[in-house]
């Protein structure tokens, strides 16, 4: 059962997951920063080590929805799977679909090609086969065309294949997710074991009593949070002293449980949304600003960088500061959006 405290909880971190995804998204290459050490490591910690446990956050989140309420068992699973072709499949085609569009736009207006990475003309001298595979499932380097969108394309699939999911985690429960862990080890093509982990773990969460906890997991949530910052130092000084990507799961897990209960620790267990009218509203954006917040968000880093300057001070502002300027343009055209044209806007975010 999901209580509104619960509820406020969910929305409150995926805010924030998704302004650590804006992070992720607003570092610089190596080549534009280069020689300017300062800067690549702040990225690095912020984008790296703390943003890393964002998007497996998103997936947590998901499978726990997903797997909370089948009082009917199979069938529920399905009625959940068509549900999703309205909140999953069209925002996902639009999304694939606006990146698109978005770039040609900027290819044929004069004087702001400079302001995107790269361009996407190159994409329509392919065949077409080759064309609608790029938008949509796969551009060569793991991703669609419109990058960001790879957590809900694995999402789809992962929802697609639900019910051996459920059966699963019915009769083996931890046992499957600890099966699945074992397996994010193994490379295996168009498989995405690794977000199918944190799917079932998520999954499998809706059988343990989570709500708010007592003092006791308060104080080992923030024993995982300080002891996850100790090892992200420690991992960016220390690249190479062992071999990190073996222990990314459990790393990763550590800033999750940290997160939940500095959930508890700074906003308090009263704390409500209800009572924090502008918070409340950034809230409801959250699935807007993931779906498109590229190739736009680069536009604003980039026009920050030219007011500033390309120097060390232009290029360290631009990283802290876009992903909550372009958050709060992002919230304002998202209301009017939903005011001016709320069926497009349903359409365009499922209804979210």
């Amino acid at each position: 059962m999901i209580t509104q405290y619960l509820s406020d909880k969910l929305r409150f971190l995926s805010l924030i997951s998704i302004i650590f995804v804006l992070y992720i998204h607003s570092g610089f290459h190596a080549d534009e920063i280069e020689g300017m050490v300062v800067n690549d490591r702040v990225q690095e910690f912020v984008s790296g080590m703390m943003g890393r446990c964002a998007v497996p956050l998103f997936y947590v989140i998901s499978g726990y929805l997903f797997f909370l309420k089948v009082p009917e068992g199979m069938k529920s699973i399905y009625g959940k799977m068509r549900k999703r072709v309205g909140t999953l499949v069209v925002p996902y085609i639009i999304g694939c679909l606006f990146f698109v569009g978005f770039g040609v736009l900027m290819a044929v207006l004069p004087g702001v090609s400079k302001y995107m990475n790269s361009s996407v003309m190159p994409l329509f001298s392919k065949p077409i086969g080759e064309i609608l595979r790029s938008i949509f499932y796969d551009a060569g380097n793991g991703s669609p065309c419109a990058f960001q969108l790879w957590f809900l394309r694995d999402l789809i699939l992962i929802v697609a294949t639900s019910p051996l999911w459920y059966l699963c985690l019915k009769h083996l429960k931890w046992g499957f997710v600890a099966v699945v862990f074992v397996l994010t080890y193994f490379d295996v093509p168009h498989v995405p074991f690794y977000s199918l982990f944190w799917f079932v773990l998520g999954g499998q969460l809706t059988k343990a009593k989570i709500e708010m906890g007592g003092d006791g997991r308060t104080k080992v949530a923030i024993f995982g949070l300080c002891l996850f910052l100790i090892i992200s130092i420690i991992q960016l000084f220390f690249p190479d002293i062992i071999d990190w990507g073996l222990l990314r799961i459990p790393i990763i897990l550590l800033g999750i449980i940290g997160a939940w209960g500095l959930y508890d620790v700074v906003l308090g267990k009263d704390f409500s949304l209800s009572r924090h009218q502008w918070l409340g509203i950034a809230c409801q954006f959250t699935f807007f600003i993931y779906l498109f917040h590229e190739p736009t968000l680069n536009i604003v880093r980039k026009l920050i960088v030219v007011v500033l300057g390309k120097n060390e001070f232009g290029y360290m502002a631009s990283y802290l500061i876009s992903p909550w300027i372009f958050t709060v343009c992002a919230v304002f055209v998202g209301l009017l959006f939903r005011k001016y044209l709320p069926r497009v806007y349903d359409v365009c975010t499922g209804g979210r």
